[in-house]
């Protein structure tokens, strides 16, 4: 395999397992154990007081049971919904969606790989500001030879060899 390509894919793997990784700790608060539930059983408990409270994001309702386990589910647009949850006695809260600016957002999207490849061309430049090369199999051939006749004459000036 040509060496170049070698470390061109070597590159790939780390870019990809860094990608992986960044990707798995981006926003782990989305990540929590809370049950989806379709918006009928939603109504179904509410009617059984079995929910204690709401928090209402745009058509996203987050919620509690009275037990303590959580769920989530979407509402329609139709707010006629929310009279039923207060004749229940259910604590609502109303918030609107939470939203970051496009340019936060983009630079959080970006900023890694951005990193990675200015880290990859600062890398590159400076193997090849040095010279680093490859060697070829000829020359890794070369060199061997070399080292054995420097062996053999150091042997032969300590008195080692004696043919």
């Amino acid at each position: 395999m040509n060496a170049g390509l070698r470390d061109f894919a070597l590159w790939v793997i780390i870019a990809l397992l860094l990608l992986a990784l960044f990707t798995l700790f981006q926003n782990p608060a989305q990540r929590t154990d809370v049950s989806g539930i379709p918006f009928s059983q939603l109504l179904n408990e509410v009617d059984q007081g079995r929910v204690r409270d709401v928090l209402i994001l745009g058509q996203e309702v987050r919620g509690t049971y009275s037990d303590g386990r959580s769920f989530q589910s979407y509402a329609p647009s139709d707010q006629a919904w929310i009279q039923r949850l207060y004749q229940k006695g259910v604590s609502v809260t109303i918030r609107p969606r939470e939203s970051e600016p496009w340019f936060v957002a983009l630079l959080v999207s970006w900023l890694p790989f951005v990193v990675l490849i200015g880290v990859w061309i600062l890398l590159w430049r400076r193997g090849q500001a040095r010279g680093v090369t490859n060697p070829s199999s000829q020359e890794i051939a070369d060199l061997k030879r070399q080292m054995n006749e420097m062996q053999k004459r150091l042997d032969q000036l300590s008195g080692k060899d004696k043919s």
